[in-house]
């Protein structure tokens, strides 16, 4: 028993320390948390990238600002923008496309469905719900006096 144990920590031992190691930069494309964002808002957009020519992130209804690196010098390789997302936007995914040292990389913003038609539609049909409910409420209560 003591031996499989011993076989079993040493694998525990060797798959951490297969995942342990230095950090390198991480050459992808981050926006935001992953919630949706509504048209017209920014969100925050990180990626990592050392080389000092990158182009602005952008895509269908999506604009980047200049990529910015941290002032006091945390972490040379990230670099971060706002981007936005334009009042008329389309609801539904986006492909963002950003460029670092020539090297396309991409990431899918979602862009928010405001639901105006949908909640317009949605409020008159609770109202319609609510109408019949207190109608049915008069209607029981005018039997119940007939019948006393």
């Amino acid at each position: 028993m003591t031996g499989v144990r011993l076989v079993l920590t040493m694998l525990v031992v060797a798959l951490l320390s297969l995942g342990a190691g230095t950090a390198l930069a991480d050459p992808g494309l981050v926006i935001g948390d992953g919630t949706p964002v509504a048209p017209g808002a920014t969100v925050a957009a990180q990626m990592g990238c050392e080389e000092e020519a990158t182009t602005p992130a952008g895509g269908p209804g999506v604009t980047g600002g200049p990529w910015q690196r941290d002032p006091e010098g945390h972490q040379p390789w990230s670099v971060s923008s706002t981007l936005t997302v334009a009042a008329d936007a389309a609801p539904g995914p986006v492909t963002v496309t950003a460029t670092c040292g020539g090297r396309p990389l991409q990431a899918t913003l979602t862009v928010a469905d405001t639901g105006s038609g949908a909640t317009t539609l949605r409020v008159l049909g609770g109202a319609a719900v609510l109408l019949v409910i207190v109608a049915a409420m008069l209607l029981l209560q005018r039997r119940r006096r007939l019948t006393r």
